[in-house]
């Protein structure tokens, strides 16, 4: 761990607010409910034109990054809070780490095994991608989240544009809204999305998912599929393992790309069993073993690679298109010819689904 993150964050402060705000009383997310949890915790609502300002001292915070904010049932968020809530959520700045987004990433992780090791794992861990939950917009350095679920109340570990944050939140509005995103129309759903066998998901519900037969819909949503993958793969301790089968024209439909994504992101591609004809892959950015191996462990024999990626570092937009474009020049008709590998969506102990990525495993 490092200095800045070390002064970044108190552990101890942290578990005991998790622990408060996991049993805390939210009496159906009134006004007077949430203020009396509110100066329960010690800090202050000031009244405002503009709703509560929450105080957590007397002297005026160093930064108003640190500040506790509530997020009120408005018009985004009233379509989906069926029980009167007023609010939707309390949120709580827990660091603010520096070094960009590495420095968020590496915060993130320090207080999810914090969290984990208090609490056991997370029955629901994933990335929000775009859009987040009642259509916010994804932090630029990533979406990771952690979820402890309840009946009534849920427990996120959030990631703030800032760095990581508490969410306390109604289980019903955010799951309302996550549940009726499946109308399969373009970027309903983006990021991932990934769950336990846990008493805790009882009653869960997953939309259905969005697929495209654009290619240009198709690299839009891999590029941002790709962009801040290392950030959130390291946030969350995970690592994807991914191979991309295609319906290339006078095959059963090989695996052409091997995705390996932990801290580090990288992309093999094997064209030894698409035949001839094809134009030479370094024309669309790959790199040969010969030139430079592959930096990472590949289970898929490939003479090429994308190169590697760390946190902050990918061009999402860029790998899309080389993969697309090679795709289609392996006359790939359309996004709907793939799929991923066998146990691509098992992850750890979580089953995965990759919304953003519109695919999932050969039924």
């Amino acid at each position: 761990m490092t200095g800045a993150l070390t002064e970044a964050w108190d552990e101890a402060r942290v578990v005991e607010l998790a622990r408060r705000l996991r049993t805390a009383e939210t009496g159906g997310w009134s006004g007077p409910a949430l203020r009396a949890l509110v100066e329960g915790l010690g800090w202050q609502w000031e009244a405002g034109a503009a709703g509560p300002r929450l105080v957590t001292g007397p002297e005026p915070e160093a930064s108003s990054r640190w500040t506790p904010r509530l997020r009120p049932t408005d018009r985004f968020e009233k379509d989906y809070a069926h029980g009167g809530e007023e609010y939707v959520g309390l949120y709580v700045p827990v660091a603010l780490p520096e070094d960009g987004a590495r420095g968020k990433a590496e915060a993130f992780r320090a207080v999810a095994e914090t969290l984990t090791r208090e609490f056991g794992p997370a029955p629901v861990m994933g990335a929000y991608g775009d859009p987040g939950p009642f259509y916010d917009s994804a932090p630029l350095w990533g979406s990771p989240f952690l979820r402890w679920r309840g009946r009534e109340n849920t427990l996120e570990l959030h990631a703030g544009e800032h760095g990581p944050e508490l969410l306390l939140q109604p289980t019903d509005p955010v799951e309302n809204w996550f549940w009726r995103q499946g109308h399969g129309e373009h970027y309903a759903v983006g990021g991932f999305f990934g769950t336990r066998r846990d008493p805790a998901n009882a009653g869960l519900g997953f939309p259905g998912r969005w697929r495209t037969d654009d290619w240009d819909v198709f690299s839009h949503a891999l590029g941002d599929f790709l962009h801040t993958l290392p950030a959130e793969t390291h946030a969350l301790g995970i690592e994807l393992d991914l191979g991309f089968h295609a319906l290339v024209p006078g095959t059963y439909g090989p695996i052409v790309f091997h995705l390996v994504c932990g801290e580090r992101l990288e992309i093999a591609y094997d064209p030894a069993r698409t035949g001839e004809g094809v134009a030479d892959p370094r024309s669309f950015g790959w790199i040969p073993h010969t030139t430079r191996p592959a930096a990472l462990d590949h289970w898929l024999e490939a003479p090429y690679h994308s190169g590697d990626f760390g946190i902050g570092e990918v061009d999402g937009r860029r790998l899309a298109r080389m993969m697309v474009d090679t795709l289609r020049d392996l006359g790939v008709e359309s996004p709907t010819d793939l799929s991923l590998s066998d146990h691509a969506q098992q992850v750890g102990n979580y089953h995965v689904d990759y919304y953003g990525l519109t695919l999932q495993e050969n039924p």
